[in-house]
């Protein structure tokens, strides 16, 4: 029995007389001891009995929407409810009353004598208007207390319930709680049970296996979870529950008897009872049921646009479509919901064809991507084939019955929450990029790769966010395939072979790496930059992710120049950071450290900028240092082992980019460099498995060194390495054959010409004096003994011996030696070449500088040798010295100082000086010699000057320091230069020197053509006819290439009339009228020409329209057009138009002519052979009207 009262709730019955009863409870707190709290009937009400009414799933907007339509349409309702006084039973029946309501009695009774404990104005439970509640009995008295003892033996009266329950049977209290609703269900009448029979088990058939077991024996446990689910959605089946026959019959039977008029009652009372939602549900179902029965027909495809009416109660009709934008026009369209109920709503037709209509046909880098497949190998695999699971190359992808592993799944896969399952990924992706630059020529081997040096798939973007993994074997990884992608081939001994052999040479070491179209230099980080790339940092730390915008901008860059690329991506600080840890693990993996390096390495040759940028991050160079070169093992007397810690190559090679990029860099490698001289004091003869890689720690060390006395920045304990010199320099007499002690000698004579550069004036050097003259002459006999024993078929030592001799000799003047050491050196150089060695560019600039340098003496003691110095250049073959200044940057100066001692020039030497110039004006390091070959080639110049000696005074001045090896006024010796397109042309028969120095001799009318754009054009004050009539009398001088020279004409006759110019900028009248073109005409009507040579020379011919990518038949276009409004029949116009049209064998370019602008052929008078044509473009002409016949030129 309960110690506590129930609480009691009010019931708000005041509801208007229309409007559906909402009962409202408001509940009180409990009461003790109140006989009116211990009625059961609120708190049964609050569990529905299970013959109620089920209420339809509507929210309280759609109940007062109903309710406002109910009153606004003043309809009657389909029933009433009449409250009226419940009757007794008894009168009715005369039974006797049950026991539900002799409780009931009971109850008022009682209630009626009890004091009132409530509002009277509050509506009580007992409404006489409802149905009485249960009622219960009067609590029976008893004699005595009950009394009851406690666990601590106390005794105490309990609160006992003042109206108890009497037991009644579950069976018959269950039947009782259904009374209350006598009046509406009616009674209930109890079955009589005759014979009650026990429940039982269900019983199974014998014989039949169980469902786990097959012959008696359980069946197999398949622990793959995946492929158990594969299998069960394979045999899944969907059930539904099916309607029972009988109701579906009586359903069936009761709509065929009914009306048109019964059915549209039924259907609209449908509509507006139930919700959209619960319609389209129940379409949906009659759809997909007759679908399945067969039954469901195709919809006739109408004329006219179908529409869905809606047919209201006052008989109007309204379009669904109409009904939305009038009453629900803010509220979104879900319009694959309402496809059902109008076609008009259904888009997923149209957005599919959009879809097929908008896609283009995948390149080829993309069907590489998605279907292309590896094995872990990085190998190609056939996905058809049958391999075997065990192989592990079967996975959970988009089609898991395949093997292998597409580029698109390694590239998802990388970024899966295993760890190991990364680092796997990261290890195939490295191979597949491996075999990929290995076989270039291959297959699709170069579409693969371009899958990872493109923006389409944001290659460099993964990789870059590989680096920012925590685990060791996925970072390592990582590192690996960063390093196949952006180095361009492992370090090996023949590929520092290479480089050295490279570096001796005449100004090696002077780099010009190329900045791509398109990219710009990084920019200088100043205040703001660094706070700004700081808070980029506190973004990426505190987990906010880049936007898709700047994604796409980084992948793009990425492609263009993959190392920009990283570096905006925040590479370098990564680097720092996992550089920058002593006890990080990842300096434990040498290997990886030693990528990371080479990385760093290939990154600072990109350019000055990245130089700049990686010397910014503070401390990442001294980790650097203290990884690979103090805190190393010196000399390697053990097996070579990658972990073993041994000096780093790498390391040294990075202290050298770094010195090249920037003067400022290299001031802080003087210091630095003094911890890599201790390579070379040990011979690496000692290194007996390693001597290579000692050979190769001797040579970058001797590389770094020269490029720092390149800059006149002399290393502190360079005279102690005098010994060791003179000991390499005997060697290499001794052996000159061995290619490790050659290529030492050879570098080390190297160095010893740029201190003899350094030290013939105190000044260049830093500190002042650093070095004396004394000292690095000390060597000149050991030097004379190389070139006597050495043969010139050994063009590396010989050749850096010979330019040594040849610099000593320079500073004869300044520095006088004895009469008997340049005699001896003399008679050393001649006796072994009387001609260059060798027709090399390195070579015959070596020869012609030694020789240079003799027939320059002054001294009047060597009078014989300066007459004897001076033949010798007289005697050096012209075909030689042509077939040489085509090469290279030693070529070219090598002819201009053999044109110093050339007394006769004459046009083929001009010719010759103009191409030297034209190709050296190309690069910032050759700008003082391609001057000095112009201002000789056209000193008769007088009004285009300012177009042809157009140069930049600082780069002058940088280059002039290059050529008289002054690193006072050198900045960097990386001189970054832009790629330029390609200008070969095919089908021509000129070379493309040729072409460049017709497109340079023609420059000047490009520029007045180009007016707007060309600020030399609006800053010369020459008039365009005067630049007109000299560009082409200098045209005719060094014979032109024709092909240039047509396209040049065509814009003489629109110069002032340009399509597309500036409006702002005054254009030039028509000049044709003052320039007399007869001349160039004849040669160029005397040869014949096709489309793709005009073409090429159209963009050849100008910087702007490389540029802006203008096709030739838009100028071709403009050109006709211009001829048909302004000519007046100019002869010389005429016979241009006539000899494009003859020679472009060209549907649209004749149809241009012959169709659109047929009238203006009448006013071309010619002569039939002053434009080679055939026959039938003479008939061509004849019949549109063309008149035939000598005319006397238009002047």
């Amino acid at each position: 029995m309960s110690q506590f009262t129930r609480p009691t709730f009010d019931v708000d019955d005041s509801v208007p007389e229309h409007q559906p009863s909402a009962q409202t409870y408001r509940q009180k707190p409990p009461s003790f001891g109140s006989r009116s709290s211990n009625k059961s009937g609120p708190s049964r009400s609050k569990k529905q009995s299970v013959f109620a009414q089920r209420r339809f799933d509507v929210d309280d907007e759609d109940l007062e929407r109903l309710q406002e339509e109910f009153f606004a349409n003043r309809q009657e309702p389909s029933a009433r409810v009449v409250r009226k006084e419940a009757g007794s039973s008894t009168e009715k029946t005369g039974k006797k009353p049950s026991l539900f309501a002799q409780r009931k009695m009971a109850s008022k009774a009682e209630a009626v004598n009890m004091p009132a404990l409530e509002d009277p104005n509050m509506p009580t439970l007992e409404d006489p208007s409802m149905p009485a509640l249960e009622g219960m009995p009067a609590l029976e008295s008893s004699s005595r207390p009950v009394v009851v003892k406690d666990e601590n033996g106390d005794e105490y009266e309990p609160v006992m319930d003042p109206n108890p329950e009497p037991h009644v049977p579950v069976t018959k209290k269950m039947l009782d709680l259904t009374s209350m609703l006598g009046q509406v269900l009616g009674e209930i009448t109890e079955h009589k049970v005759d014979k009650v029979t026990a429940p039982t088990l269900p019983s199974f058939p014998t014989g039949k296996p169980g469902r786990e077991e097959r012959a008696g024996f359980p069946q197999p446990v398949h622990r793959s979870e995946f492929k158990r689910r594969l299998e069960a959605k394979k045999k899944q089946t969907k059930t539904r529950l099916e309607t029972p026959p009988a109701v579906l019959d009586e359903n069936e039977q009761r709509i065929n008897e009914m009306s048109q008029e019964e059915l549209d009652a039924a259907r609209e009372e449908i509509m507006n009872t139930l919700s959209p939602e619960s319609i389209a549900l129940l379409m949906g179902g009659l759809k997909k049921k007759k679908k399945e029965d067969g039954t469901l027909e195709k919809p006739v495809k109408q004329e006219e646009e179908k529409k869905t009416v809606v047919k209201r109660d006052n008989g109007e009709e309204e379009d669904l479509v109409e009904m939305k934008k009038t009453y629900f026009e803010d509220v979104p369209l879900e319009a694959d919901k309402l496809a059902w109920l109008d076609e008009r709503f259904d888009t997923s037709s149209k957005e599919k064809d959009e879809k097929v209509t908008d896609d283009s046909v995948p390149t080829e880098e993309e069907r590489i991507y998605r279907t292309l497949r590896f094995d872990l190998h990085g190998e190609f695999i056939d996905g058809t084939a049958d391999i075997p699971r065990h192989k592990g190359l079967h996975h959970h992808g988009d089609e898991p019955d395949k093997a292998g592993y597409t580029l698109s799944e390694l590239f998802y896969l990388s970024r899966s929450q295993v760890p190991s399952q990364r680092a796997l990924v990261w290890t195939t992706l490295a191979r597949i990029i491996e075999h990929a630059k290995e076989r270039k020529e291959k297959a699709c081997w170069p579409s693969i790769l371009q899958v990872f040096l493109g923006k389409e798939h944001q290659a460099a973007i993964y990789i870059r966010s590989a680096l920012d993994d925590r685990h060791l074997n996925v970072l390592s990884s990582a590192i690996q395939a960063l390093s196949l992608l952006l180095l361009d081939s492992n370090d090996s001994w023949d590929e520092e072979i290479k480089e050295i052999r490279h570096f001796n040479q005449f100004l090696g070491h002077v780099v010009h790496p190329t900045l791509p179209q398109g990219v710009e230099s990084l920019p200088r980080k100043g205040l703001n930059e660094k706070l700004t790339e700081m808070v980029d940092r506190v973004r990426q730390s505190s987990g906010l992710s880049t936007t898709n915008q700047e994604e796409q901008g980084d992948a793009a860059l990425a492609e263009r120049d993959l190392v920009r690329g990283l570096i905006k991506m925040g590479i370098l600080p990564r680097l720092r950071y996992l550089l920058h840890l002593k006890s990080s693990e990842l300096m434990q993996d040498r290997i990886s450290v030693e990528r990371l390096v080479r990385i760093l390495v290939r990154m600072a040759s990109a350019g000055a900028d990245v130089s700049e940028a990686i010397m910014q991050e503070e401390d990442l160079l001294e980790s650097i240092l203290q990884w690979g070169l103090v805190d190393t093992e010196w000399p390697m007397m053990e097996a070579q082992d990658e972990q073993m810690a041994y000096p780093s190559l790498a390391a040294v090679r990075l202290l050298t980019v770094l010195a090249q990029a920037k003067r400022i860099n290299a001031e802080m490698m003087v210091e630095k460099a003094t911890v890599t001289l201790r390579f070379l004091v040990v011979s690496p003869e000692c290194h007996t498995s390693l001597k290579e890689r000692a050979y190769a720690l001797q040579l970058e060390t001797l590389r770094l060194v020269c490029v720092l006395s390149c800059y006149g920045l002399i290393v502190p304990t360079l005279e102690d390495l005098r010994e060791a010199m003179l000991t390499w320099l005997r060697a290499a007499i001794q052996d000159p054959t061995d290619t490790c002690i050659a290529l030492r000698a050879a570098t080390a004579l190297r160095l010893l010409q740029s201190l003899l550069d350094a030290a013939a004036d105190p000044h260049k050097t830093t500190p002042p004096h650093a070095i004396d003259w004394h000292q690095p002459t000390a060597y000149l006999p050991a030097v004379t003994a190389i070139v006597r024993s050495v043969s010139p078929q050994n063009s590396d030592l010989y050749n850096t011996a010979l330019g040594y001799l040849a610099t000593w000799a320079k500073y004869i003047d300044l520095f006088p030696p004895e009469s008997d050491a340049v005699n001896e050196v003399w008679k050393a150089v001649t006796v072994s070449a009387k001609q260059p060695p060798s027709y090399t560019t390195q070579s015959i600039l070596c020869y012609i500088q030694f020789i240079d340098a003799y027939a320059s003496i002054r001294q009047p003691s060597y009078v014989g040798l300066v007459q004897e110095a001076k033949k010798r250049l007289a005697c050096v073959n012209d075909t030689m010295m042509q077939d040489c200044y085509n090469k290279d940057v030693m070529g070219r100066y090598a002819f201009w100082l053999w044109l110093q001692h050339h007394d006769n020039t004459g046009d083929k030497e001009k010719k010759a000086m103009l191409e030297c110039g034209v190709e050296a004006s190309k690069n910032r390091g050759e700008t003082w010699l391609a001057q000095q070959f112009l201002q000789c080639s056209l000193r008769n110049v007088t009004h285009l000057g300012l177009f042809y000696f157009e140069h930049s005074e600082q780069d002058e001045k940088l280059s002039k320091a290059l050529f008289e090896h002054d690193g006072r006024h050198v900045d960097s010796f990386m001189l970054t230069g832009t790629t330029h397109s390609s200008s070969s042309s095919s089908n021509s028969s000129s070379s493309s020197t040729t072409f460049d120095i017709g497109a340079f001799i023609m420059s000047p009318i490009d520029a007045v053509y180009h007016l707007d754009k060309s600020t030399v054009a609006q800053q010369c004050s020459t008039d365009a006819a005067t630049i007109v009539r000299e560009t082409l009398e200098l045209s005719q001088i060094f014979d032109t290439d024709l092909d240039i020279a047509t396209v040049t004409l065509m814009k003489v006759f629109l110069i002032g009339d340009r399509e597309g110019r500036n409006a702002d900028v005054e254009g030039e009248r028509e000049v044709f009228w003052e320039v007399s073109m007869e001349s160039l005409l004849d040669r160029i009507c005397s040869t014949r020409t096709t489309l793709h040579r005009l073409e090429d020379a159209w963009r050849r011919s100008s910087e702007y329209i490389r540029q802006a990518q203008v096709p030739f038949y838009q100028f071709y276009q403009a050109f006709v057009a211009h001829y048909a409004s302004v000519s007046l029949g100019h002869h010389g116009f005429a016979r241009l138009l006539v000899y494009l049209v003859t020679q472009i064998d060209t549907v649209d370019y004749r149809h241009l002519l012959f169709s659109d602008y047929r009238d203006a052929i009448r006013s071309i008078r010619l002569g039939k052979d002053e434009v080679p044509m055939s026959s039938s473009d003479v008939e061509l002409f004849s019949k549109a009207g063309i008149q035939w016949g000598a005319v006397k030129p238009t002047k």
